[in-house]
């Protein structure tokens, strides 16, 4: 499922979904299944960048590259080939969120596998 689906299931079941830091806060928690719960916990990160960009009022198309933003800034993509460095900055440049500008800096400033510092 994807964090839009997610989204919408949880309006269905009567939850709403908030960021709340880094934690995802589903109200009320009473009413969610254990399961869903867990499928929650498993997207946490996509559902929060979605929530972040519903916020923002990006497109729908952003919400990944929020996403990847945050994985890059999380250090997931440290000594990537430099080919891949620079399609990252190519996807997240055009996005305008505090959290792809600073992705695209780390990206900028950091040597590629196989590159010479």
């Amino acid at each position: 499922m994807t964090a839009q689906e997610l989204y919408h299931e949880a309006s269905r079941l009567g939850l709403r979904l908030e960021p709340r830091g880094d934690k995802l806060a589903v109200i009320p928690a009473k009413r969610c299944p254990p399961e869903f719960a867990d499928v929650l916990r498993e997207h946490k990160g996509e559902l929060l960048a979605l929530l972040d960009a519903k916020a923002a009022s990006l497109t729908p198309d952003c919400v990944p590259w929020l996403h990847i933003a945050r994985q890059i800034l999380a250090g997931e993509f440290e000594g990537a080939h430099r080919s891949t460095l620079e399609s990252l900055i190519i996807g997240l440049r055009s996005i305008a969120h505090p959290d792809c500008r600073r992705a695209i800096a780390r990206l900028q400033h950091k040597p590629a596998a196989g590159s010479t510092p």
